[in-house]
């Protein structure tokens, strides 16, 4: 970038009148300018509120496994990286170097426990789970509201760790019962008219939610499984990744769900955690 570009709105300003610009003067607008691009920034990533966030822990405060997460994280600095988090007890799911870790423990069976490195500041981290968490509740309450029976997703909560955390917020999420790769791939390959319906109708209004095989599992029982609430409010292409999986006549069929929804006017869900 040339030092021209670097300019103030201020500092061109009085260039242009053939003036030099005072030290002073030229700190005061570049502080007003940052101000400005903070509150724009705040702006278009609200933060949530103290209400939410309490809302949240208390919904949380009725699980039976509360009891238990004190003695699980007592370490402030085992969020350190991936193998201090490993090395605390917990068995982890791999995941690329900017992702966030997820694990389970075996005193806490049937629950995973999700959390970004503590290097990722704190703001972004509590707004990334409050949209995890809102996810998973708005979409289990289309699939109930809906009568769906060939979908699923986990429940997930909000847990506050000690104060002598840096970053102090974490997810925590129901563990399901996963099948295999090659049977979540073999499963779409041979997916049923009903499912198919139910989960075209699911990557219309939750567009985020649209992607690899692997974060559209299959469970055990069948269920397709939406594991991964992270952006699901992202208005992503329709069936941009996992319709390669579906033959030309369930594509079709997408399409046509995807074509009566629009026609209806139906629009996607929104988030507050943007």
């Amino acid at each position: 970038m040339s030092a021209r570009a670097r300019l103030t709105t201020e500092q061109l300003r009085l260039l242009r009148r053939g003036r030099q610009p005072r030290l002073d003067v030229v700190l005061k607008a570049q502080e007003r300018e940052r101000s400005t691009r903070k509150r724009e920034r705040a702006d278009k990533h609200p933060q949530p509120t103290p209400e939410q966030i309490q809302h949240e822990l208390a919904e949380t405060a009725n699980l039976p496994i509360v009891p238990l997460l004190a003695a699980l994280f007592d370490d402030p600095k085992m969020f350190d990286s991936f193998d201090q988090f490993h090395s605390a007890g917990f068995r982890l799911i791999e995941h690329s170097e900017n992702k966030i870790m997820s694990g389970s423990h075996k005193r806490a069976r049937g629950y995973l426990f999700k959390k970004y490195k503590n290097d990722k500041p704190g703001d972004k981290q509590l707004r990334n789970y409050m949209r995890r968490i809102e996810g998973a509740r708005l979409l289990r309450s289309f699939i109930a509201d809906h009568g769906f029976q060939h979908v699923v997703t986990p429940k997930k909560w909000l847990y506050e760790l000690s104060p002598s955390f840096p970053e102090r917020y974490l997810v925590i999420a129901e563990k399901l019962d996963l099948a295999s790769r090659s049977s979540t791939e073999s499963n779409y390959d041979h997916i049923g008219k009903a499912q198919l319906r139910e989960l075209a109708t699911i990557l219309y209004y939750f567009r985020g939610l649209n992607s690899t095989s692997s974060n559209l599992p299959f469970t055990e029982d069948g269920k397709i499984a939406f594991i991964d609430t992270e952006r699901w409010h992202h208005d992503k292409d329709y069936l941009h990744r996992v319709g390669a999986r579906l033959s030309s006549a369930r594509r079709e069929l997408a399409e046509d769900v995807y074509k009566e929804l629009k026609r209806q006017g139906a629009r996607p869900y929104q988030s507050m955690f943007k």
